[in-house]
C-alpha cells in the first residue's frame, strides 16, 4: 500500500490501471474519426472555459478597475505606468495564463534576468478619445509571483498614454484589454 494524494492505494492496482489506460487510449483514438476527435476536444475546451468565454470559446479580454497608482495620480503609493494583469475573479492561474494564453501570439523575446518582453500594437481609447494604434511593451517575469502572488504580466504605458492619463483622471474607471489573435485593444471608460 502506498499513500498517494492523501489516500492509501494498492500499488499493483495503480500500475494495472495505468497500463490499461496506456493501451485503451490509443486503441480508442484509432477507432474514432479525426472529425469526432476534434468535436471531443472542442467540447472539452468549451467546458473548461465555459464561465470565462467571450468569442469562440476562448476568454480574450480582461477588465479591471484602475487604482490611483495605475491612473498616474499622486497618492500615498508610487505611480505605476503599467497595467498588472490580475486574476479578477476568473478561474485561471494568473501567474501563467496571460503569458501562455491571452498573449500567446505576441512576439516574446528573452530580455535576460528571467524576464521576457514583447512589443505589440494596441488600439487605445481613453474616455472616448481614440488615440489609435500605440506600440506598447508587455513584460512577463515569473519571479514577480514570489511577492505575495503578484501579477507576472504587465502592459507598460508608452509616452502618449502616460501624457493622456496625466491630463485625464481615470481613477476608478474600468480598463478593458482585448486580445483577438494578433490584434489588441485597450479601452478605458
Amino acid at each position: 500500500m502506498q499513500k498517494r494524494d492523501g489516500i492509501f492505494k494498492n500499488q499493483a492496482a495503480v500500475e494495472l490501471g495505468r497500463l490499461g489506460g496506456q493501451k485503451g487510449g490509443p486503441a480508442r483514438a484509432k477507432k474514432i474519426s479525426k472529425e469526432r476527435r476534434s468535436e471531443i476536444a472542442r467540447a472539452a475546451a468549451n467546458a473548461r472555459w465555459k464561465n470565462t468565454t467571450s468569442k469562440g470559446g476562448v476568454m480574450n479580454d480582461w477588465e479591471h478597475t484602475l487604482t490611483a497608482s495605475e491612473a498616474l495620480r499622486p497618492n500615498q503609493g508610487a505611480e505605476m505606468p503599467f497595467l498588472r494583469f490580475t486574476k479578477e475573479n476568473k478561474p485561471i492561474d494568473h501567474k501563467t495564463w496571460y503569458r501562455d494564453v491571452m498573449f500567446k501570439q505576441a512576439p516574446w523575446r528573452n530580455a535576460g534576468a528571467g524576464e521576457e518582453t514583447a512589443y505589440i500594437s494596441v488600439d487605445v481609447t481613453i474616455c472616448g478619445k481614440h488615440l489609435g494604434l500605440q506600440e506598447m511593451e508587455l513584460s512577463y517575469k515569473p519571479a514577480r509571483a514570489g511577492n505575495n502572488s503578484a501579477p507576472t504580466v504587465h502592459l507598460n504605458y508608452n509616452w502618449t498614454i502616460e501624457n493622456e492619463l496625466k491630463l485625464t483622471d481615470v481613477t476608478g474607471r474600468t480598463a478593458k484589454v482585448t486580445a483577438d489573435r494578433n490584434r489588441y485593444s485597450l479601452e478605458i471608460f
